[in-house]
């Protein structure tokens, strides 16, 4: 039987940023997981394939993974849920991060709920778990998709690679421990869809990651 579940990725913006679309194809309703620069692709896609938007998810509040919530609210409705970590709120209210790299970053939208360790969202008959998994920024998390074997890592960890721990929020120490302890415990054939980058496996990077 054909799952009516769906996840589609756009590589958008100059920094080549992965956004998640999640659709269930029963109800119509769909998630957004780290709207980027360029988000008008994915807003393109969802109308024509007749998609409902139901949440906003974040992996993290970098500038470049909240760039595009506020065009979604407007194309699809103010009301619609936007999840965060409240780790993260500051970053969220600092611009991103952009100061980092020498310049403003105004999000024109908030959070509208905060997400915690080990709290199960529905998508349809479906669960994924909320792993908090600081070190790239305070409030990182991953979205573990056990039935469809993904997790969705933001910043966390990349094809043979991990997140940045030299900006603002990041503590390299507590990264490494939210890997091992939130990825590498996850079933080894678990899809990795990062951020940035190429898909990649937790056996992958147990064995090839040159971090570890």
């Amino acid at each position: 039987m054909t799952s009516v579940y769906t996840v589609q990725s756009f590589v958008l913006g100059q920094i080549e940023n992965n956004t998640y679309l999640l659709s269930d194809f029963k109800t119509n309703n769909a998630i957004v997981i780290d709207p980027a620069f360029g988000i008008e692709k994915v807003i393109h896609i969802m109308r024509e394939q007749g998609l409902h938007l139901s949440a906003i998810w974040i992996t993290h509040a970098h500038f470049d993974h909240i760039a595009g919530v506020w065009q979604l609210l407007r194309d699809f409705g103010q009301k619609i849920s936007v999840l965060l970590h409240k780790d993260d709120l500051a970053l969220w209210e600092a611009g991103g991060g952009a100061s980092d790299f020498g310049f403003d970053f105004d999000p024109r939208a908030q959070p509208t709920d905060f997400l915690e360790h080990g709290q199960q969202l529905r998508f349809g008959n479906q669960v994924i778990e909320v792993r908090h998994t600081p070190g790239h920024t305070s409030g990182h998390v991953i979205f573990y998709w056990a039935e469809q074997r993904s997790a969705f890592c933001g910043d966390l960890i990349f094809y043979h690679g991990l997140g940045r721990t030299d900006l603002a929020y990041s503590n390299s120490q507590a990264l490494m421990q939210s890997i091992r302890e939130n990825i590498f415990t996850l079933p080894e054939e678990t899809k990795l869809l990062s951020g940035h980058g190429r898909p990649t496996t937790v056996r992958e990077e147990k064995i090839h990651n040159p971090f570890f």
